[in-house]
């Protein structure tokens, strides 16, 4: 159950609209189906036409499962997993943890600890409308080591990314950059230089399929450095943007492919650890995602 104090709320907002706004996952099959059950309240009173029409101080009660509110997976899509790791699909729109957002909302590694246990512990991050494979550890030992090869580069990630535009003269690309997070507003900027505040972020890109008619390519990203919208920036400031990237991206290039969430997905991990490491095994495994589950999807 989730309840809302309306405020600053749109003229005419109606209650349709407003909720698929707060819950972009929330089907909207789901949503008429609570209308008819009658599980959500204004004020108290149960309301069942979705164009019923919301005003500020109003309380809004959603009597709808937070699985199904938040568009969580109905079974865990697990690609890898042993005695110490496991790798898991998250599909886009879910948070990956609450580090990201201070509310109550479910997250990705809630919804791994309660189908694995909470010994559970995610160790990065993708952005919530990147799908994709996420490394969590299974117990302390392996955190630790997992959080190490983040953070010296012995775990290489691989990404696929659909953008817009087809004008490439080479099949491979290397940049090296300088990324700048602006706090505030959460919005990253691309240098070519190192500027005070700057993290310098290493990015190998790779054509895999271009489509000149309707005017998009497919890429195939490794990032070296594993920074805060590191991929999307960097494609974004070399006039490449993401194919539904709402920050990064263009609204007309959205509507044209009707896609609103980025096609930007985690596809691939292989490992390089030392050899005394705990996890130096894992140097013989790569990890790769199903390819039907971002293949085609324009």
């Amino acid at each position: 159950m989730k309840e809302i104090k309306l405020c600053n709320l749109k003229r005419n907002e109606k209650l349709l609209f407003y909720i698929k706004e707060q819950f972009p996952n929330l089907t909207t099959s789901a949503l008429h189906k609570a209308l008819r059950n009658k599980d959500i309240k204004v004020n108290g009173k149960r309301i069942t036409d979705a164009n019923y029409i919301l005003n500020n101080n109003d309380i809004l009660t959603i009597y709808i499962d937070d699985n199904i509110l938040y568009g969580l997976p109905k079974e865990l899509n697990i690609e890898y997993e042993d005695e110490n790791i496991l790798v898991a699909y998250k599909p886009q729109g879910i948070l990956s943890n609450n580090e990201e957002n201070k509310q109550t909302e479910p997250t990705f590694e809630d919804f791994v600890k309660k189908s694995k246990g909470e010994n559970i512990k995610i160790c990065h991050r993708l952005d919530r409308n990147t799908s994709g494979l996420i490394i969590f550890s299974k117990n302390d030992k392996s955190y630790t080591e997992l959080l190490d090869g983040f953070k010296n580069g012995y775990i290489t990630k691989e990404y696929i990314a659909y953008v817009y535009g087809s004008n490439f003269n080479k099949n491979s690309y290397h940049y090296e950059n300088y990324l700048l997070k602006d706090e505030k507003n959460g919005y990253a900027k691309i240098y070519d230089k190192n500027i005070p505040g700057s993290q310098k972020i290493i990015t190998d890109v790779f054509v895999e399929n271009v489509y000149k008619k309707e005017n998009y390519s497919i890429l195939r990203v490794l990032i070296h450095t594993g920074k805060t919208h590191q991929i999307r920036a960097l494609l974004s400031s070399i006039s490449y943007p993401i194919i539904g990237d709402s920050k990064y991206g263009k609204n007309e290039i959205n509507k044209k492919f009707k896609k609103y969430k980025q096609l930007l997905f985690a596809v691939k991990y292989s490992f390089s650890f030392p050899e005394n490491s705990y996890l130096n095994y894992l140097n013989k495994v790569k990890i790769s995602l199903n390819n039907e589950l971002y293949n085609k999807l324009i």
